[in-house]
């Protein structure tokens, strides 16, 4: 049987132009910060962006976006609220309580969830996805098919790698578009060279970040980008290097 859902949701993504999935397979390595950071930045940079938070567990989009109204209907779905330029979408900002979800049920509130949505037009769509490599990863990696690009993010340890190593063998199976790869808190973990995590990982290095001690100090990815200026400069130019990528790629 058809699913009517899946292809409203196909015609509404064909108004995004760049869709970024950020993964790790691991937790704590700092994913939902680096994906709204990078939203938040390109953004001010003129694009239009939307921040989908895809962790249904323990989601970080009000945290990191805090907004002034819920989503609203209207004509073409639900309006997305914006926050800081950025139109973000969570099911944080429907829910307080805890939502347990099996496999079935996610892909399913996955569809509901975008399919219902106004996405209008974008320039980039940032996929932050949760831990593991679970429906959240696999059904979005199908539903955007080969339009999709995948950046890493890893801390430079063992413990971290072990995990982000199967990530990037998966990727590189289903010949999914790796941009490359991130090294969060890089002055704090140091068990490789930058050269052997790139031959591991099998992808580019895109930057690093450093250890940001009053990183949490700040709610919003907005507070945290204005009043850590080293904090900014390292987002930034990883950002400028994603869309150097992404413009190398559409003039090949």
């Amino acid at each position: 049987m058809i699913d009517l859902r899946l292809k409203v949701l196909e015609r509404k993504l064909e108004k995004v132009e760049n869709v970024v999935m950020v993964g790790s397979g691991k937790g704590g390595v700092g994913k939902s910060i680096f994906s709204s950071a990078i939203s938040y930045t390109l953004s001010k940079k003129g694009y239009d962006v939307a921040y989908v938070d895809l962790d249904f567990y323990g989601p970080a989009a009000p945290n990191l976006f805090p907004i002034e109204r819920p989503m609203k209907g209207g004509r073409d779905g639900l309006e997305l609220p914006t926050s800081n330029g950025v139109k973000v979408v969570s099911i944080g900002y429907l829910l307080d309580g805890p939502l347990p979800l099996k496999g079935k049920d996610k892909v399913d509130l996955l569809i509901d969830l975008l399919s219902t949505l106004n996405l209008g037009s974008l320039n980039f769509m940032i996929l932050d996805l949760p831990p593991g490599l679970g429906d959240e990863f696999t059904f979005t990696k199908r539903l955007f098919q080969d339009r999709v690009k995948i950046v890493l993010v890893t801390l430079n340890s063992e413990m971290s790698l072990n995990v982000v190593e199967k990530l990037a063998k998966y990727v590189k199976i289903e010949k999914l578009n790796l941009l490359g790869i991130v090294v969060n808190m890089a002055d704090l973990f140091k068990e490789y060279r930058l050269d052997q995590l790139k031959s591991r990982l099998n992808g580019e290095i895109l930057g690093t970040i450093s250890y940001h001690s009053k990183l949490d100090y700040f709610r919003s990815i907005e507070e945290k980008l204005k009043n850590l200026p080293d904090f900014a400069r390292e987002i930034n130019s990883i950002t400028e290097r994603i869309l150097n990528l992404l413009n190398s790629t559409c003039s090949t």
